[in-house]
């Protein structure tokens, strides 16, 4: 359940990456339960979380990297990607 919170708190976060802001109107939207897993949840893991750079796709057959262009197809192996 917390990485549903932590996935909506980086959403609402900004450019300027003001995590109380976020988590003010985040909190607006929810019981209070939910609300106090969210106030449990630490400043700097919703920080690094939200500057953490997206996983990079990988062919399942030999696990070449996938180029952004054409994940479709694996440039190594020409493994057609599901």
């Amino acid at each position: 359940m917390t990485g549903r919170h932590l996935h909506n708190l980086c959403a609402l976060l900004g450019q300027d990456l003001d995590v109380e802001r976020a988590r003010d109107e985040y909190l607006a939207s929810l019981d209070a339960d939910d609300g106090l897993a969210v106030l449990l949840i630490p400043r700097d893991e919703i920080l690094a979380a939200a500057t953490a750079r997206p996983p990079v796709a990988r062919c399942d057959r030999c696990g070449a990297r996938l180029s952004r262009k054409r994940r479709h197809r694996c440039g190594r192996c020409g493994l057609r990607q599901t």
